[in-house]
C-alpha cells in the first residue's frame, strides 16, 4: 500500500491540522541567479501575494514576505530567463513547460472528450513506475490557496484490493441494512447476490484502488480532491490505464473497519476513492453529449 502526502510550504498552519501536515510546513525562501537575471520584473508582477519587490540589486522577498509564501511557484514558472528559485527545488532539475500550439490545442481537446470511464481491466497489475508517474501528475493539481491538504492512500497489491472489496460487500451486508439513508438507496440484495455470483459490481474487477483522504475541516477539501482525482484520471489516461469513480469505496470507508485498514488518522476524512487498472478495452468514438447547460450574464 502506498500513502503520499502532499506538502504545504507556509509556516501559518493549524495546530489542528494531522500531524503529516504540520511535519511538512516550511518556509518559501525566494532567490534568484545574479547572472542570468534580466532584471524584467516578471516575478514582481506574477506573485498572487505580492510577496516580491524590486531592488536596485535585483528581486527581493523579505522575512515577513516569506512566511506568507505558500510556494505556488509562480515566480519560477513565469520567469523568462530561468533565473528564479525556491529554496525547495535547489538540486532539482525542472522540466521546461509545455508552450501553447495553436496546431496542438484541437488533440488536447479531444484527448480531453475522449476519456471514458473504465469498468472493464486487464487482471494484471499497473506496473510501480506508471503508477508513481500517474501519482507525480496528479500532485500537480491545482488547489484552494495552495494549501495542498490532501494526501493519497493507494492499494497497489491487488491482494490488498482483494480484502477492501471484501470488507465492501460486509459493509453492504451489515451496516447498510440499518442505515437510514444507504438501506434505501442501494438495492443490497442485489449488490451482494451478483458479487457473490462473481461478478464483481463493487470494485468493477479493478486491481488498483485509490483514496483521496484530507482534513476533514479543510474549506476547500472536496473541491482540492475533485480537481486531483481528474489530473489523477487524465493522467491515467495519459498512460493507457482506466479509472473509474469509486462511489462504493468511498462511503464504505466511513465505517471503522474499511477507515482502519486504509489507515484514516483522527482528524481526517476520506473524500474520494477511485477504482484503476490497465484497459481491457478501448472507446472507438466520442459520444454525444448534447447541449452544454449553459446561462451566459
Amino acid at each position: 500500500m502506498i500513502i503520499i502526502a502532499t506538502r504545504i510550504q507556509h509556516h501559518n498552519f493549524n495546530s489542528s491540522m494531522p500531524q503529516y501536515i504540520q511535519e511538512t510546513c516550511i518556509m518559501s525562501k525566494f532567490s534568484f541567479n545574479e547572472e542570468t537575471c534580466i532584471g524584467c520584473g516578471v516575478c514582481v508582477r506574477i506573485c498572487p501575494k505580492g510577496l516580491i519587490r524590486m531592488d536596485t540589486d535585483g528581486p527581493k522577498m523579505d522575512e515577513a514576505s516569506a512566511k506568507r509564501c505558500n510556494n505556488c511557484g509562480q515566480c519560477v514558472a513565469f520567469c523568462p530567463a530561468k533565473s528564479a528559485m525556491q529554496e525547495f527545488s535547489r538540486g532539482v532539475e525542472l522540466e521546461d513547460a509545455l508552450a501553447y500550439s495553436s496546431e496542438r490545442g484541437p488533440t488536447i481537446l479531444k484527448f480531453l472528450k475522449s476519456r471514458r470511464s473504465e469498468r472493464i481491466y486487464q487482471p494484471d497489475p499497473v506496473p510501480h513506475e506508471t503508477l508513481m508517474r500517474i501519482l507525480e501528475t496528479a500532485n500537480f493539481a491545482p488547489s484552494g490557496g495552495n494549501n495542498r491538504t490532501i494526501r493519497w492512500v493507494v492499494l497497489e497489491n491487488p491482494a490488498k484490493t482483494a480484502e477492501l472489496r471484501e470488507m465492501i460487500a460486509e459493509w453492504f451486508d451489515t451496516v447498510c441494512r440499518t442505515h437510514p439513508v444507504y438501506s434505501k438507496r442501494y438495492a443490497i440484495d442485489s449488490i451482494l447476490e451478483r458479487f457473490r455470483g462473481g461478478k464483481d459490481v463493487i470494485l468493477r474487477g479493478a486491481p488498483h484502488v485509490a483514496y483521496v483522504i484530507g482534513p476533514e475541516k479543510a474549506v476547500w477539501g472536496p473541491v482540492d480532491t475533485g480537481i486531483a482525482l481528474a489530473y489523477f484520471n487524465l493522467a491515467c489516461e495519459a498512460l493507457d490505464v482506466g479509472c473509474c469513480f469509486a462511489g462504493y469505496a468511498t462511503k464504505a470507508a466511513e465505517w471503522d473497519k474499511v477507515a482502519d485498514f486504509i489507515g484514516v488518522k483522527p482528524g481526517e476524512k476520506v473524500w474520494c476513492a477511485i477504482c484503476f487498472g490497465k484497459k481491457a478495452m478501448h472507446a472507438v468514438r466520442i459520444p454525444n453529449r448534447g447541449k452544454v447547460p449553459l446561462t451566459l450574464l
